[in-house]
């Protein structure tokens, strides 16, 4: 009974023992929880103002930039402003002083430069045609040449007409479209229509064939849009002719039909002003 008795209590206090040990365990955990919630939520408030802080000195950055680059931009403008006020104030002194001097040096400075912007104007129609000219000369359609200071467009004769003929051929009519398109483009130039031949047959019926073929061509071309005023006519029979009419090969090269390109001359009087 005595060791039933011992037993008993060896039983109750190791109970206790676990007891007191499990209350401890907890007490211990809701510490360290607690501890690791308040480091939480420390961490957490100190990110929240880092943040913050970032966010502050960002729009600040930005409004130092946005006000420097206002700045900038009126110092700019500012000193853009002030350097013409004084080219004008210069100018303005310099035809005070001149008087009448300073006046006409105005106006022959813009008449100098309208006659630039005229010359520039005239330069690129004349490249846009010797391109057009020369894609047709590669082709074999026609000769450029130049004559006495003159433009000279020149088509064999036997491409456009039949010996002895003032018809055009049908194929003829392809060639002198897209020359006609080229002459357009100098509408403000007058050009004259030169039919030519060689000396075979008598004089007076050169005379009306190359005249008569010149005519045909000047049609032709009002016909494709080429004003009327722009554009003469004449025959020269075989009296300027540019091979040996000794030989087939010359007299071919005789029969032809020419393009002199006239100058303008009230364009070159501005220009040479």
């Amino acid at each position: 009974m005595e060791l039933t008795m011992r037993t008993a209590l060896f039983a109750a206090a190791i109970g206790l023992a676990c007891l007191t040990n499990a209350c401890v365990m907890q007490s211990t955990y809701d510490k360290d929880l607690a501890d690791l919630n308040a480091a939480i939520a420390k961490n957490k408030q100190e990110a929240t103002d880092t943040l913050d802080a970032a966010g502050k000195k960002c729009a600040q950055d930005k409004a130092t930039l946005e006000a420097a680059a206002m700045a900038a931009a009126k110092a700019a403008a500012d000193k853009a402003a002030a350097e013409t006020g004084v080219v004008k104030r210069d100018l303005d002194a310099c035809v005070a002083a001149g008087g009448d001097k300073g006046k006409a040096l105005l106006e022959c400075t813009k008449e100098r430069d309208a006659a630039k912007d005229r010359l520039a104007r005239v330069q690129a129609s004349i490249d846009k045609v010797k391109q057009a000219l020369q894609s047709m000369a590669a082709a074999g359609k026609l000769e450029v040449k130049e004559r006495s200071g003159f433009l000279i467009i020149a088509l064999a004769g036997d491409i456009l007409f039949d010996i002895g003929k003032a018809k055009l051929k049908d194929e003829a009519s392809g060639v002198l479209r897209e020359l006609a398109n080229i002459l357009k483009l100098m509408a403000d130039r007058g050009f004259q229509v030169a039919g030519h031949s060689d000396d075979q047959g008598d004089e007076e019926k050169n005379w009306s064939l190359s005249m008569e073929r010149a005519l045909t061509v000047v049609r032709f071309l009002i016909k494709e849009g080429v004003p009327g005023k722009s554009v003469s006519a004449g025959g020269y029979a075989f009296y300027q002719p540019t091979a040996d009419n000794a030989t087939p090969e010359g007299r071919t090269k005789n029969r032809r039909v020419e393009f002199m390109l006239m100058p303008n001359l009230s364009e070159l009087l501005r220009m040479g002003k």
